[in-house]
């Protein structure tokens, strides 16, 4: 069990400090993308399509600390008809196995997608960049998004139990 809170802090800081220096940079380069354009009238082309693959990778990994903190958006209208907490822990029990379960299917597929660009060396269209770390990411937020529901499934029966 210490293995797995240590694992877990790991990939915590890990993940975190990747999506921060990932948000720095896609700060830096809008900014130098705008200040290039509006100030020196120069289109850097193809430029632009960089801080939108960095912010898929930013999402992708940053999926994986919010549901790790079952922090993902909810619409609380079903719980607040549960009257009792009992129910309600119920009911949300049965939305993380749904979850889960739908993460778990996506996972082969997002790694089905990873190996095909891998396969195919699929490229940016504008800067020639190599697409298969994009879908890496899809494939690690993936991963990531299913263990993660798995254990808020496991602490949500606990919690149920103790009810």
């Amino acid at each position: 069990m210490k293995f797995l809170k240590n694992l877990d802090r790991l990939v915590n800081f890990v993940i975190g400090n990747i999506a921060g220096i990932l948000l720095i940079v896609m700060m830096i380069m809008v900014n130098v993308t705008i200040f290039s354009r509006w100030v020196f009238n120069i289109n850097m082309h193809g430029y632009e399509e960089l801080p939108t693959i960095l912010f898929i990778v930013f999402v992708w990994l940053g999926v994986i600390l919010v549901v790790r903190d079952d922090n993902m958006l909810k619409v609380d209208f079903f719980l607040n008809l549960c009257r009792t907490a009992r129910a309600k822990e119920i009911l949300h029990l049965i939305s993380l196995i749904i979850s889960t379960v739908i993460c778990g299917m996506f996972t082969p597929l997002a790694f089905n997608l990873m190996m095909t660009h891998i396969k195919r060396g699929t490229v940016s269209p504008a800067v020639g960049f190599s697409m298969w770390w994009v879908y890496a990411s899809v494939f690690i937020g993936a991963f990531g998004m299913t263990v993660y529901y798995m254990v808020n499934v496991c602490k949500s029966v606990r919690r149920l139990r103790a009810l």
